[in-house]
């Protein structure tokens, strides 16, 4: 298997059968296939070079853990451009601040973050809402020229007492991570076949490299399913759980703490 960038990743997950990303607000539930994604990821990196923004140009993710922010991440990733990533609980005065430090062209916006005054939007040029994205488009895949150098995210400090600092993260460094644990999968995932589709239940917020990496990346090795919820009560989690038959839970060990005694 080919594994020079990230897009050879993207390229296998277009050619996954089955569901992939199942996202619950509570009102209804959405289902969306591997094949969806790719597609819908195809026709926002087309988004992206209709609005002028090139390989390099950088793009702020501002909201919640939610299908389209896979979406709109691999549409960035195969077109070259670099992903921002802020957790949707981040003030505005800090998205201000890292949007002006890394000169961004772009904010997308989710549903849950604090911004009732408007503020964080005034302060970049273009924004566009993460529920808009059109999943029954379609597009070539752009010829970004994308290497294994190339930074494909800036993960930031919260930069409390001083400017947010950020970490750069290029393709090389997640394939680092990936491609042995692919290595070890594939030798198993055989017997696996019984329990499939795995589900992942991902709490843990996509703007972090591990909730990307248990969110996103991973479960494509298995052909898996990655739930995303929009509360961490420990009773609706534990009623998620069960309705949907969690194989995997990705959360932090304080609520891990409260489901062991919600249980």
């Amino acid at each position: 298997m080919r594994r020079d960038t990230l897009v050879d990743f993207f390229q296998d997950l277009t050619a996954i059968q089955g569901d992939f990303l199942v996202y619950d607000d509570g009102y209804r539930r959405r289902v969306h296939t591997y094949a969806e994604t790719g597609r819908a990821a195809r026709a926002f990196a087309a988004k992206l070079a209709a609005a002028g923004l090139r390989k390099g140009d950088k793009v702020v993710f501002w909201g919640e853990n939610r299908p389209e922010w896979v979406v709109c991440y691999w549409g960035c990733l195969i077109a070259g451009i670099i992903v921002v990533p802020i957790d949707y609980r981040s003030s505005a005065e800090f998205l201000l601040k890292v949007g002006r430090q890394v000169e961004a062209r772009l904010l997308l916006v989710g549903d849950d973050v604090d911004d009732a005054s408007g503020q964080a939007r005034s302060g970049f040029q273009s924004v566009w809402r993460f529920a808009d994205l059109d999943w029954t488009g379609d597009a070539p895949m752009p010829q970004a020229g994308v290497s294994r150098d190339d930074i494909i995210q800036i993960i930031f400090t919260s930069g409390a007492t001083a400017e947010p600092k950020g970490v750069l993260i290029r393709h090389r460094n997640i394939l680092a991570n990936i491609v042995p644990v692919e290595r070890e999968v594939m030798k198993y995932r055989k017997y696996a076949v019984p329990f499939h589709p795995l589900r992942f239940l991902n709490l843990l917020p996509l703007s972090h490299v591990f909730g990307q990496f248990l969110g996103i990346f991973v479960p494509q090795l298995m052909g898996a399913i990655v739930l995303f919820h929009d509360t961490l009560n420990p009773s609706e989690v534990v009623r998620t759980i069960r309705r949907e038959r969690v194989s995997v839970l990705i959360a932090v060990p304080r609520l891990l703490d409260s489901l062991r005694d919600k249980i």
